[in-house]
């Protein structure tokens, strides 16, 4: 006996969420590496001056990974941010 009832096509897979281990990390680590670094007696603009150059690398790291169209997106927003947008 035939069945009535259709096919069902596979669900598709779970979207990735957006705050994984590796944001979590970047987001503790820097301000416990600053903080850690200050009470050793370094001064407060070589921290920021370390701890951006890090950030850096990594924003350069990943629009690398990433392709051309993160790094437009990235550009389009720092000129935004810089013109008080």
């Amino acid at each position: 006996m035939p069945s009535d009832t259709t096919p069902t096509e596979p669900s598709p897979p779970d979207a990735p969420s957006r705050l994984g281990a590796p944001q979590a990390f970047s987001a503790v680590s820097f301000p416990v590496l600053g903080g850690a670094l200050h009470v050793t007696g370094m001064p407060l603009q070589d921290i920021f001056i370390l701890l951006g150059g890090c950030g850096a690398l990594g924003a350069a790291t990943v629009m690398a990974v990433g392709g051309g169209r993160r790094l437009t997106s990235l550009a389009g927003a720092v000129l935004r941010a810089a013109a008080g947008r």
